[in-house]
């Protein structure tokens, strides 16, 4: 088995939609690939995640009873309205824009230092002691602030990876929450709007300035977060 044939199965996997034989083939690649056995970890720590922070919610039995009905409806002749309707939903399906791949990853490396419990290498909040000690490890000067008038108190640094790079890791803590701030070089690249996406009831605030790239990351909800990323992207 491939990486290729690999990392599309590791999430049916962990849904338990593979056969035996399946699973103990991917066991026995992941056993012996270290980059489909880190993509393995980072899923499963979201998976664990999403299903510890995600509030769930009963169906009004009105709403169960119609859903039911509609899984075995009526037979009958699709009509030039109802043929209209699908091509104009299949067409608005098409201009979805793809997930960040990237957003997703930080998205992954957030869930997966919750779970593992390694949020944080450098625990402090002086700023003064986190930026200093980045160097050397990521390639690039680190701008580190403390937000703590805005409710986000610096915590500390941790050295991460993302895109297949060191990233810096900057932890924030919002009462009980846990907020990353990662940041990536993005030399020779133009400054970008942030971009909001959410995935598994995280979510993530992007953008580009001054040659590198952030990454806000947390399940603070999303007007306090994006007041941050707003605050963040001006400095």
């Amino acid at each position: 088995m491939t990486c290729e044939n690999a990392l599309p199965l590791i999430a049916l996997s962990l849904d338990g939609e593979l056969d035996a034989r399946s699973v103990l083939e991917l066991d026995e690649h992941v056993a012996r690939c270290p980059a489909c056995a880190r993509e393995q970890a980072s899923l499963r720590a979201l998976s664990d995640a999403a299903r510890l922070h995600l509030q769930r919610y009963e169906l009004p039995d009105a709403l169960e009873r119609k859903l039911r009905r509609s899984i075995h409806p009526r037979r009958r002749w699709a009509t030039g309205a109802s043929v209209a309707a699908a091509c104009a939903l299949a067409a608005a399906f098409a201009l979805v824009p793809r997930a960040d791949p990237l957003a997703q990853e930080a998205v992954a490396a957030h869930a997966r230092s919750l779970q593992l419990d390694h949020a944080i290498d450098v625990p402090t909040s002086d700023q003064h002691t986190v930026k200093p000690w980045f160097e050397g490890k990521v390639g690039f000067a680190v701008p580190v602030r403390d937000y703590a008038a805005d409710g986000f108190a610096l915590a500390g640094g941790r050295l991460d990876y993302l895109d297949g790079r060191p990233a810096a890791a900057i932890v924030y803590r919002h009462g009980k929450h846990v907020v990353n701030l990662f940041v990536l070089d993005a030399s020779g690249r133009a400054d970008a709007k942030i971009r909001e996406t959410s995935r598994n009831g995280f979510g993530c605030w992007t953008w580009t300035r001054g040659g590198l790239t952030y990454l806000l990351v947390g399940d603070v909800n999303a007007p306090e977060m994006a007041s941050l990323a707003a605050h963040m992207s001006q400095e």
